[in-house]
């Protein structure tokens, strides 16, 4: 799949829904919460549940060894890995059909350290959200009015018929997947100011990448 995506790849990661013992962990609503209150009045969003941009995605962290994160997550049920770069897919209860949890790996060749780490975590479960609310299966217009952050649309892609665009703010580390109905099918957090195009075809191996 990756040597498909070389050319203009991207990324991922933890799907809401026991599909292992850490992932049903990720779950539990007496989680310990956040100590930050978000701006919508509503309960303060769980660090389980918690998107953090250029950060985490609930217990998943950007520069996390792999193998961290394979000890929390278990088994991927799909993958693929080429030189030096790799990403995991995990499925809410292993159907194919449900909520995915994705991660795009990668390591430094030739250095003191080559542990392979997280760089971009990919989710599309609405259980999921940043410290302002915000989810998948919003709308867009929705998602802008907030304000929270500076979102450019820098790419889009075509995958059967369906279009999808990706909007992001590079400078903190977040984008956001909107589809051709303007709703938002899948958050991305990446290292900031990172061009998260260079790793995003990775979690849609028949889709068309085109860099606005």
């Amino acid at each position: 799949m990756l040597k498909h995506c070389l050319p203009a790849a991207i990324a991922i990661l933890i799907c809401g829904c026991g599909q292992n013992r850490s992932a049903s962990k990720a779950t539990d609503t007496t989680a310990t919460e956040v100590s930050i209150t978000d701006t919508t009045g509503e309960k303060p969003v769980s660090a389980q549940q918690l998107i953090l941009p250029g950060q985490s995605i609930g217990t998943i962290n950007i520069n996390e060894n792999a193998d961290s994160v394979l000890s929390k997550l278990g088994k991927p049920d799909a993958g693929d890995a080429a030189m030096g770069k790799s990403l995991s897919t995990w499925y809410a209860k292993h159907d194919t059909s449900g909520y995915e949890t994705q991660v795009f790996f990668s390591k430094q060749m030739g250095t003191a350290d080559e542990a392979s780490r997280v760089k971009q975590i990919r989710i599309t479960s609405p259980w999921f959200k940043t410290m302002d609310y915000m989810s998948t299966g919003m709308h867009l217009q929705t998602i802008e009015s907030k304000k929270e952050f500076s979102l450019k649309k820098t790419a889009r892609y075509t995958n059967g018929n369906r279009q999808f665009f990706i909007y992001n703010d590079a400078d903190a580390g977040i984008a956001f997947e909107i589809d051709d109905r303007n709703v938002c099918t899948g958050i991305i957090v990446h290292e900031p100011g990172k061009d998260v195009n260079a790793s995003y075809i990775a979690f849609h191996p028949n889709a068309q990448l085109i860099t606005k």
